[in-house]
């Protein structure tokens, strides 16, 4: 843990002595000194904000089931899945839901950089960043580099929805975009003759319904995430390229709503404001009067990301969700009435409060598409910045405890021995949000060797109070020391440390013996003295207060006692062997049954896809007992997560899809069939699916031969689809084929074989299957390879086995049947319970 000063340098936040010099701190200045606004120049304020959160509930209100699902599966689905009482704000809510007093306490404590396209804030000396990443990570939008838009590309964009529903106006404004988009629910309303025939023909062609949903997109986008003055006209080129939703979702959103909101949040207005009431003389400043300044674009983004870099801020002005979704805009809930400047000021700031510097993304929210493709900025060098950023770079979390009481000062000899230096983290104490980022070799050395500097420093100041004789020796060799150690670490490769002989402490170590015996590091306390385990080559052996014997040695092994190399002992592998039927762990059945029976907390678990709760497992335990989409993509995306483990196991050209995934084909399909081939939009979702893009721990079909997918016929039976890249056709699993004949079978199946090579063909990666790509695929359902059940109920655990087995290429019928189905609903029960699936 890092216990720090309010006002801090960079020296005394590693707590380095000056006498040891680190080449990458060299010549750094204070930052604290930085802050733009000091306590005495504060002032309040009132934020005006041009977004309009209630946007959303109105979309959500008037489009339908069908409109609402093609709307989710835009590049803004996620958003309408954000917490309820956030769209209650704005111009159609019923209550202020945005924090601007929150917003104002942070840019009145913002640093002065160099940095264009990121910013620095100090909260109680403790600083935190504002950038691209942290946006990405809120917003959950994409934030590549925003592209050219070719030639080629501008003539396809046309103003048909411009011309249909706006009566052909070169210059729309927000107020125009909000009455077309509610006119569209209420046909004729401020349309002549010729826009309504234009409208008919646009229904008969069934295209009015996903008009209204790319409206809706631009409405959307302009009224909340791109927010600006009502007068202002609003982009034609947004509303063109909407009519080709491949291209919308496609484009990089985040990064255009990003510069808006950072120009905004970073512009003079503030500073502008603040020289102004300076100017005033005293007795013309009226008490109580606010100063005013506007926010543009998506300032929402800016205050969730207060929340999750300032807990102390989360708790005090809105409340966390259950569970851990992502973006992480999802996981707030706004308080019934919004915090002041005066209530987040008068806060009790003195108690532990955490800064989260730098925010990390966990390894489940590395996964997420968004995180894959967010530029990097080239932005102008700031050595403070880049210093702070180095030191942080590993998560870092600063924290503030009991004030003065423990705040890090080398000049007072007054440290307690710990089993950690002062002024380093623990490296295993917990994360404050999240997932600790894992480490790595690169990131690991500096945080080492600031620890180590810090370790030497304490024992150093010990052994010049109390033993000053030896001063001098110990501090040579532990200097030389600790260079051969981050050399020996740079090469990871860190052996132990041979035990010498030393006549230094109460007792002493034979000269005359065996230098390769091993003395086991300890520490041990004799008369007052500490005596730590790595005192550079001497090793201290005194005798015990207690048991008046010596520290114990033992003898060394082979390999690390002669100075010539040697082979190291091999250890045998422990061979990993997947066992279909392997005998169950009964207390871990015990722990699935007793929390299912108990009525404490928690009442949900985390699972890998959603948060699962008791009933999740009574349904999956129970013989004959149905299983939703919900286990189905639980238990497969265990299922992927154990393939990535036991790559030695499992084979790696197949990839396994969830139950969305047919959804949103089917949903593509419908229209694919209603609408005119030519103008067909293929779902850009399915595409990213077969990239790997879209799914957590998906795989490309590229690098596969065969796709395995589960399907559902009529919300009544459960079969395993096999999508074999090899012969280009599609096999069906199925438990009960006695329940689905084959004509009927093949209308489910039908939209995956004419489907499939759309999207193989649209992902630019099968040219190989040449024809095949041109032309629906066969599909086959095999009566001889799959045991027939006897009852139902029970064909959604026969599908999950059939995709494990079959893609292992093990035998179904001897694996699977009515006589084991109790032991793998068991066995799947406690392998979602545990989160991991073994062999």
């Amino acid at each position: 843990m890092l216990i720090v000063k309010k006002e801090f340098t960079i020296d005394s936040l590693v707590a380095i002595p000056t006498r040891y010099n680190l080449p990458q701190l060299t010549g750094l200045t204070t930052y604290v000194d930085r802050a733009i606004f000091v306590d005495k120049d504060k002032f309040p304020a009132k934020i005006t904000v041009k977004q309009h959160m209630g946007i959303l509930a109105e979309i959500k209100e008037k489009l339908d089931d069908w409109e609402l699902d093609l709307f989710r599966r835009s590049c803004f689905g996620h958003f309408l899945d954000l917490e309820p009482e956030w769209l209650e704000g704005g111009k159609t809510g019923k209550r202020n839901t945005f924090a601007g007093q929150l917003v104002h306490f942070l840019l009145l404590r913002r640093m002065r950089t160099s940095k264009k396209k990121e910013m620095w804030f100090l909260v109680e000396g403790k600083p935190a960043r504002f950038s691209l990443t942290e946006f990405a990570m809120v917003i959950g939008l994409h934030c590549s580099a925003i592209p050219k838009i070719s030639t080629e590309q501008s003539l396809r964009l046309k103003n048909r929805l411009r011309d249909l529903y706006f009566e052909g106006r070169t210059q729309i404004k927000q107020d125009d975009l909000v009455r077309g988009f509610r006119s569209m629910f209420n046909e004729g309303e401020g349309s002549g003759k010729k826009e309504k025939r234009k409208k008919k023909k646009a229904a008969k062609r069934g295209q009015e319904r996903e008009d209204r949903v790319k409206v809706a997109l631009v409405y959307f986008l302009e009224g909340v995430l791109l927010s600006a003055d009502a007068k202002k006209n609003i982009s034609d080129f947004y509303l063109s390229m909407v009519d080709d939703l491949a291209m919308f979702n496609a484009y990089p959103w985040g990064s255009e709503v990003y510069d808006l909101t950072f120009d905004s949040l970073s512009s003079k207005n503030l500073v502008a404001k603040y020289k102004e009431r300076l100017a005033k003389p005293q007795e013309k400043q009226v008490p109580g009067v606010k100063e005013t300044y506007t926010l543009l674009g998506f300032p929402f983004s800016f205050q969730v990301w207060a929340f999750e870099a300032i807990p102390f801020l989360g708790n005090l002005c809105a409340r966390r969700a259950e569970g851990m979704r992502f973006p992480r805009c999802l996981n707030w809930k706004c308080r019934d009435t919004i915090a002041t400047l005066e209530k987040i000021t008068a806060a009790s700031w003195d108690k532990r409060v955490v800064v989260q510097s730098i925010l990390h993304p966990s390894r489940d929210e590395r996964a997420m598409p968004y995180m894959a493709d967010i530029e990097v900025l080239n932005d102008v060098k700031d050595d403070v910045i880049t210093a702070l950023v180095t030191v942080l770079g590993n998560g870092a979390t600063i924290r503030d405890e009991n004030g003065a009481a423990e705040q890090v000062s080398h000049a007072q000899d007054q440290a307690q021995p710990t089993s950690t230096p002062e002024g380093v983290r623990h490296p295993e104490e917990p994360s404050t949000l999240g997932e600790e980022p894992q480490p790595t070799h690169e990131g690991a050395l500096p945080e080492l060797e600031l620890r180590l500097r810090s370790y030497i420093d304490e024992v150093g100041k010990r052994v010049e109070v109390r033993l000053m004789s030896h001063v001098d020796h110990h501090m040579a060799e532990m200097s030389r020391k600790i260079d051969a150690l981050l050399a020996e670490v740079r090469r990871a490769d860190a052996p132990a440390f041979n035990g010498e002989t030393s006549n230094a402490g109460a007792g002493a170590i034979n000269a005359e013996q065996d230098r390769d015996t091993y003395v086991t590091p300890n520490t041990e306390v004799h008369s007052g003295v500490f005596v730590d385990e790595m005192l550079g080559d001497t090793i201290v052996e005194v005798t015990s207060p207690i048991s008046g014997k010596k520290i114990r040695t033992r003898k060394r092994a082979a390999p690390l006692c002669s100075p010539f190399t040697c082979e190291r002992p091999k250890r045998k592998k422990n061979e990993v062997v997947y066992h279909p039927t392997r005998e169950l762990d009964e207390s871990r059945l015990s722990a699935v049954n007793q929390w299912i029976s108990s009525e404490s907390e928690p009442k949900t678990i985390q699972g890998g896809t959603s948060d699962l709760t008791k009933d999740f497992f009574r349904e999956l335990l129970k013989v004959g007992e149905w299983l939703s989409n919900e286990h189905v993509d639980e238990i497969l995306y265990l299922v992927r997560k154990r393939s990535d483990k036991y790559k030695d196991l499992f084979p790696q050209d197949v990839a396994i899809m969830n139950d969305l995934f047919c959804q949103q084909l089917m949903g593509n399909f419908l229209e694919f069939k209603r609408q005119d081939k030519k103008n067909f939009v293929l779902n850009a979702d399915l595409v990213d699916y077969v990239k790997g893009k879209k799914l957590q721990r998906g795989r490309p079909w590229s690098k596969c031969k065969a796709v395995y997918v589960p399907l559902n016929i009529n919300g009544k039976h459960w079969v395993a689809l096999v999508i074999d890249l090899v012969s280009c056709s599609l096999i069906v699993l199925d438990n009960d084929c006695r329940l689905t004949k084959s004509d009927d079978m093949g209308d489910h199946v039908g939209p995956f074989c004419v489907m499939i090579p759309l999207i193989l063909r649209k992902a630019n990666k099968f040219k190989h299957l040449g024809q095949q790509l041109t032309r629906p695929w066969s599909w086959r359902r095999p009566l001889d390879m799959c045991t027939q059940s006897r009852r139902s109920g029970d064909c959604g655990v026969y599908m999950l086995k059939h995709i494990e087995l079959h893609s292992m290429g093990l035998a179904l019928i001897e694996n699977m049947n009515d006589e084991n189905i109790e032991y793998h609903r068991r066995r799947y029960a406690i392998e979602v319970f545990d989160g991991s699936m073994e062999p």
